[in-house]
């Protein structure tokens, strides 16, 4: 069948349009689990007085898609989805620097487990370390702010090394969480 271009065969059309699909599939999940990061930790935002116990959440999420897809844009197309949902003002967030506070662990995450390529047993543990300090960019960024502006946040005034602490501890807990989601749906 001829057309201005010429006669062409389906099987060069229809060759980069599903890869084009799959790609805008990949990007549409990774936009909602992270959009569903931040509506979870708004959902069962509850005062248990442990700071950074939404890290298990928030990084098993951000773990799990991360590791399903690996193009390099992925912890930031997670992170413009948990921005995205920040917008919401029904969420009840009154910190007016969370938006640059959620964008960070996913971002961290993914930068270093591309930066360091461990082989091997190690990696996982790797990338559980790399899943605490990404989580643990959280406190350490709002310590900056609280330094720069003054903006009082009530787990850091308490005490700053174990807020960042406990981050770090859900943030691995969060990771070993989404890398056995990973491994389970792998096996499917």
């Amino acid at each position: 069948m001829a057309n201005t271009i010429g006669n062409q065969s389906a099987k060069t059309i229809s060759g980069p349009f599903r890869a084009d699909i799959a790609l805008v599939l990949k990007i549409l999940i990774l936009f909602a689990a992270g959009f569903s990061a931040v509506i979870l930790h708004a959902r069962f935002r509850n005062p248990i007085g442990i700071p950074g116990h939404h890290g298990l959440e928030f990084m098993a999420l951000a773990t799990a898609t991360a590791l399903s897809f690996r193009f390099r844009l992925r912890g930031v197309v997670f992170s413009l989805g948990a921005g995205s949902a920040l917008f919401l003002p029904f969420l009840g967030f009154t910190d007016p620097f969370a938006e640059i506070v959620f964008l960070l662990p996913a971002i961290i995450l993914c930068l270093l487990a591309d930066a360091f390529r461990i082989k091997g047993k190690m990696a996982m543990i790797a990338l559980f370390a790399f899943g605490g300090i990404a989580y643990m960019a959280i406190p350490v960024v709002r310590l900056i702010i609280h330094a720069a502006t003054g903006f009082p946040y009530k787990s850091l005034l308490m005490s700053p090394v174990y807020a960042t602490a406990m981050h770090f501890v859900f943030g691995v807990a969060g990771t070993i969480l989404g890398y056995s989601i990973y491994q389970g749906l792998k096996r499917l």
